[in-house]
């Protein structure tokens, strides 16, 4: 399946998806957004319905956008030697983007595949820099929550490098319940770090105690 770049209209002309139309609303409806900058998102924003199994983006391959996550997971990994290794997932409310010189086009170093079906929004790059041009407020705001999501992707990264599986395990549980829901306990086993019988005897220990 061919990555989600550049992506067009899932839904024709005739067909209304009405629970794209009501995030599409709620975007809209914001009271923190003027109503050129409004205009703006309605016009050059896309809201996306992603099957389960696509990728945004593939390993080795340029990213063009970002998306913002609406419903569904997307699974973060690389392969190595032949072997998949999950390194993160995306749940509602997450964005995804590329931390890296996204304006230089840089091979991507991971795979984002959706490990079910997804509603995102697609924001190109060429759409950023216009919107950073047309509205410059914009822009320090987006820089100030890039800032925070590299802070909290440092203190994740800190967390996991420090904890057992069994307490990564935990913290999945306590952030991320909804993740059990929407991926197999493989993939999860993978980003914990140990083989699924592990996992299993991690998951039993867990329910005893």
């Amino acid at each position: 399946m061919q990555p989600v770049n550049n992506p067009s209209k899932s839904a024709s002309a005739n067909q209304v998806d009405e629970e794209l139309w009501a995030i599409q609303q709620s975007l809209l409806q914001s009271p923190y957004n003027l109503p050129e900058e409004k205009d703006f998102f309605a016009e050059k924003i896309e809201i996306r319905r992603v099957p389960k199994g696509e990728f945004l983006i593939r390993q080795g391959q340029r990213l063009f956008c970002s998306y913002h996550l609406f419903k569904g997971c997307v699974r973060e990994y690389y392969v190595k030697d032949g072997e998949e290794k999950t390194i993160g997932f995306y749940t509602a409310g997450d964005s995804l983007y590329d931390g890296g010189d996204k304006y230089n086009q840089e091979p991507s170093s991971v795979n984002w595949e959706t490990a079910s079906e997804c509603i995102v929004s697609v924001f190109t790059y060429e759409v950023e820099k216009e919107m950073y041009r047309r509205f410059p407020r914009l822009e320090s705001l987006c820089r100030m929550e890039t800032e925070k999501h590299y802070s909290q992707f440092k203190k994740s990264l800190h967390h996991y490098l420090d904890s057992s599986p069994e307490e990564r395990y935990e913290n999945l549980i306590e952030t991320k319940p909804e993740l059990f829901q929407l991926v197999p306990l493989y993939h999860i086993a993978s980003y914990l770090g140990v083989t699924p019988e592990s996992l299993s005897r991690i998951r039993r220990r867990m329910k005893v105690s």
